[in-house]
């Protein structure tokens, strides 16, 4: 390895496949990671990068084909970093990100029940109700709709993404026409200049309610006739579409939506259904992208919790409310903690809109509001959380040691942070059953359930 240079042309066989589905060889006991690689595979391989520790290579050309190989259904997977996945059979797709739950947990030495297999969808595409398409303009003009290419902030233009909701696909592209239309200008990165930076689109799945998002570059946008113009055409063209909403970011950052924003038309959100109950979603909030899958999720938590009726249920990190008021007929009382203040104030309608009477929401930090329920003496039977890909704070964990509730409902996005977080509270509880769930097939993302119960 050690002699080992870029453009080193080698035979690899393939040993197993890593956290973005890449696959894993190794050289004179040193580690290969090679994309589109599946285990099983030998494959001719160009280094394209050498370090101490690892390197990385290209696949020149296949010398043994893997069973679980399948041709990519999109023109644009080469390029796109949206699904690493498509050249693996679907089946196991699931079986490699069972199998990275597993290795995330072993490397935490985290001991529990049984890790389950994955639960996949029975048709595994156009399943994401939220599509956020950067728009941008190049040095010599040219605009462009698309996603970013892997690693890089190109934009990949692209006839039809096959994991947006269909219809998501179509009506964003018929926006940015408009747009283009009546002389706007898609953003360029390099000097901060331009008027379009995004289109983000949500479609309810059940409900087929459609909300059009444009993230502009300056707050004359606002004001200005064409927009209007356009939201007439679209509206006409369009019944499902429920509301357009003007979102300004100035910022030069990776962030997509910015804090002010002007509704143009309806009432800001739109509704959609899990299981049984009804949720309003606004533009910013936290709604899970896989309606089918959600359903599925919160069934597997709920049966996991196995509630009693009249247990008090902390809902962290509770968006717009979803996890909380799906189990609130299966409890006594439930208290939902959310940092984006327009996700509470949809959590509160939600509650009303389903009628809900026994669960409240307060706007802050888990961290600081946890301790506002301590000082209420208001103790929880259950915690459930559902943090963001960092998992939890630390100071979280320690609120919810002392609070020491019977049971802790664990929904993660991140099998690392997970395991990490596991690890953290098995100090004073078990790790029961743990399920992952596919919500996003074709990528190398996977959500997972378990639930922790007090030591006695």
């Amino acid at each position: 390895m050690n002699n080992l240079k870029k453009n080193d042309i080698i035979e690899l066989e393939v040993l197993d496949n890593g956290m973005n589905f890449e696959g894993i060889a190794r050289l004179d006991n040193k580690v290969v990671f090679i994309p589109g690689a599946i285990k099983g595979e030998k494959v001719l391989t160009r280094i394209i990068k050498v370090n101490n520790s690892f390197s990385i290579g290209k696949i020149e050309e296949i010398t043994q084909k893997s069973e679980n190989r399948t041709e990519p259904f999109c023109e644009a997977y080469k390029r796109c970093g949206g699904c690493s996945g498509q050249h693996i059979k679907y089946e196991y797709q699931l079986k490699i990100k069972q199998d990275i739950v597993r290795n995330s947990l072993a490397k935490q030495k985290v001991e529990y029940e049984e890790l389950l297999p994955a639960i996949g969808m029975g048709i595994p595409i156009n399943y994401r109700n939220k599509a956020q398409y950067p728009i941008r303009r190049n040095d010599n003009g040219e605009n462009k709709i698309g996603f970013y290419a892997k690693r890089s902030h190109e934009i990949i233009e692209n006839n039809k993404c096959f994991i947006q909701n269909e219809e998501i696909d179509i009506l964003s592209k018929e926006v940015f026409k408009l747009l283009l239309l009546k002389g706007f200008k898609g953003y360029n990165e390099s000097d901060n200049s331009g008027d379009i930076r995004h289109i983000l689109i949500r479609k309810g799945y059940h409900t087929d309610e459609t909300m059009i998002v444009i993230i502009v570059n300056k707050k004359s946008i606002f004001n200005d006739v064409r927009i209007e113009e356009i939201v007439d055409i679209l509206r006409k063209n369009n019944d499902n579409i429920k509301s357009i909403v003007l979102n300004l970011n100035m910022s030069n950052t990776n962030e997509i939506l910015g804090e002010e924003e002007k509704i143009v038309f309806g009432s800001g959100y739109i509704t959609d259904f899990i299981g049984d109950y009804k949720f309003y979603i606004s533009s910013k909030s936290f709604f899970q992208v896989n309606t089918l899958q959600a359903e599925v999720l919160y069934n597997t938590l709920r049966n996991l919790l196995d509630l009693k009726g009249d247990e008090t249920l902390f809902d962290l990190y509770s968006g717009v409310g979803s996890i909380g008021i799906f189990l609130s007929k299966n409890v006594g009382k439930v208290y939902g903690i959310e940092i984006e203040e327009q996700a509470v104030k949809m959590a509160n309608m939600n509650l009303k809109l389903n009628n809900i009477d026994n669960a409240e929401y307060i706007a802050g930090s888990v961290e600081a509001k946890i301790q506002e329920y301590e000082k209420r003496k208001i103790k929880p039977d259950v915690i459930v959380v559902d943090p963001p890909r960092k998992g939890l704070d630390l100071e979280s964990i320690e609120y919810i040691l002392k609070f020491r509730p019977d049971k802790i409902g664990y929904v993660s996005c991140s099998p690392a942070t997970f395991a990490r977080d596991l690890r953290l509270l098995s100090s004073d509880y078990d790790i029961g059953k743990i399920v992952p769930v596919d919500m996003f097939p074709n990528s190398e993302h996977i959500e997972n359930v378990t639930v922790l119960t007090l030591k006695k």
